[in-house]
């Protein structure tokens, strides 16, 4: 725990994971910020989670943890329940018994991908997989047990210090090895920066903010031109020797994915754009910001 001066008392769940630990390095330096580790607060028992909670000092929660993979998800569907749907409705049920701030984090998974226009929070969702279906049940479980929180979901997260998507495409590039991605399915590329950046502005500077809110840069891509992009970036600042093209597979070609994955979940941040009063830029410039900051550990 880091103690600061603004007396803002901030519980991260998942702390140890990418997002997690890129919201506490970031507001650790200004906020007192309490990270229990998986140990500490075991999502896969709901039922001791009050319990837990009580004596904690928070008076924000940031909810990260969850199994993300959408394979183990489907695979352990009971334990995916447990952590992903159950436990959120803990911690909220705790939020609102002492007026805390939730922000609670969701994905793009909730929604079925079979449109072609990027999707609002008013949209319907229509999950396609365990995952998704948990998470889901999260968002409304979450906002019936405290209806000012605030579900966040978030897409394709890169950045921070932990490497992720771009960072082990440029790995198999320097190794000489052929680069491949998934070249039809689309989504938005988000920077775990940026959501630090917009989540601290949004308690602050929108307090009453609540509900559904699509947390991500601007623009839309394919897993494919994501890593090309990374690698172009990466060739332009010096970070790799040659260009390198990312070769497209088709998503059904994956064969060895136990999850359904759904095609087409880029989503329309508008809501956002309100909030903040400026469009967020766009994943494009926020992936050239991150390799540059990456230079000296890739």
């Amino acid at each position: 725990m880091v103690r600061m001066n603004d007396g803002r008392k901030i519980l991260i769940t998942g702390a140890s994971g990418r997002l997690g630990s890129t919201l506490r390095q970031a507001y650790a330096v200004r906020h007192l910020v309490l990270s229990p580790t998986r140990q500490e607060l075991d999502l896969s028992r709901p039922e001791k989670l009050a319990e837990i909670l009580r004596p904690m000092d928070f008076d924000l929660c940031i909810h990260c943890a969850a199994i993300t993979s959408p394979d183990v998800c489907e695979r352990e569907p009971e334990l995916a329940e447990r952590v992903n749907a159950q436990s959120p409705a803990v911690i909220a049920s705790e939020c609102q018994r002492r007026g805390a701030r939730l922000i609670h984090l969701s994905t793009d998974y909730v929604f079925g991908g079979e449109g072609d226009t990027p999707l609002s929070e008013s949209d319907a969702t229509a999950p396609v997989s365990t995952y998704g279906r948990t998470k889901l049940t999260a968002e409304s479980a979450v906002l019936q047990a405290c209806p000012s929180a605030l579900v966040a979901r978030v897409s394709w997260l890169f950045g921070g210090a932990q490497a992720c998507f771009p960072e082990q495409m440029l790995a198999q590039a320097r190794a000489g090895r052929e680069v491949e991605a998934i070249g039809d399915k689309w989504s938005v590329p988000t920077c775990m920066d940026d959501i630090a950046v917009w989540l601290e502005l949004l308690w602050q500077q929108e307090p009453a903010v609540h509900g559904l809110l699509h947390l991500c840069n601007s623009g839309l891509a394919t897993w494919q031109t994501f890593a090309q992009a990374a690698l172009d970036i990466a060739y332009k600042k010096g970070l790799l020797e040659q260009p390198a093209t990312v070769k497209g597979n088709r998503l059904e070609a994956f064969t060895g994915f136990l999850a359904k994955r759904p095609r087409y979940t880029p989503m329309a941040n508008q809501k956002l754009v309100s909030l903040l009063g400026e469009s967020p830029r766009s994943w494009q410039d926020a992936l050239s910001a991150h390799l540059g900051r990456s230079a000296l550990r890739l």
